[in-house]
């Protein structure tokens, strides 16, 4: 197993199962099933709280050292800096919807957050798109896959093969290809 895929996926788990294994009202509050005590919801929310504004201050750091890449081809180069720049925003956008949702389910009270829950579900869920957005439409990879698939529907169309290289119609292709490399 992989270091990144245990961080990513047991570290969590374990800190999930050593909450539950140390109380006993896990599993009783009637909105979350978290449990009724404001510590209980601590030990599971202030992890929340500290990858996020560390995975936020390493997003910044990666985006501060943007302009010394260590890689010298220039079209990873290209590819990787956009892909760190969203990547860069939707860390500052769930650390900008997390925290207060986080402060929101803990019921501080010295922070009234209570009309924050609402705005915390839809606000989440766009996130959702703009993640499926940015990463996905908008990625080259994408793009390029889309296009060539156009292309390739677009050739069986017309029943053009490379074979023939005279036909004129061949030329409005290689425009598309040179636009495909491009993107």
């Amino acid at each position: 197993m992989k270091t990144k895929d245990f961080n990513n996926n047991s570290l969590p788990l374990i800190w999930v199962g050593i909450v539950v294994a140390s109380t006993p009202n896990y599993g009783y509050e009637d909105r979350c099933m978290v449990g009724p005590t404001r510590a209980l919801r601590c030990s599971l929310a202030c992890p929340l709280f500290f990858i996020s504004v560390a995975s936020l201050i390493w997003s910044v750091v990666i985006c501060c050292n943007l302009t010394t890449p260590q890689i010298k081809r220039e079209e990873v180069v290209k590819e990787l800096n956009c892909s760190t720049k969203m990547l860069c925003f939707l860390s500052m956008a769930f650390t900008g919807i997390w925290i207060p949702g986080l402060v929101a389910w803990l019921e501080l009270d010295k922070v009234n957050l209570r009309g924050w829950r609402k705005l915390f579900q839809i606000f989440n869920s766009w996130m959702g798109v703009c993640i499926v957005l940015l990463l996905g439409v908008g990625s080259r990879h994408f793009r390029n896959a889309v296009l060539l698939k156009y292309i390739n529907y677009l050739k069986k169309l017309f029943h053009i093969t490379t074979n023939e290289p005279n036909k004129h119609s061949l030329k409005d292709f290689n425009v598309i290809f040179c636009y495909l490399e491009y993107i």
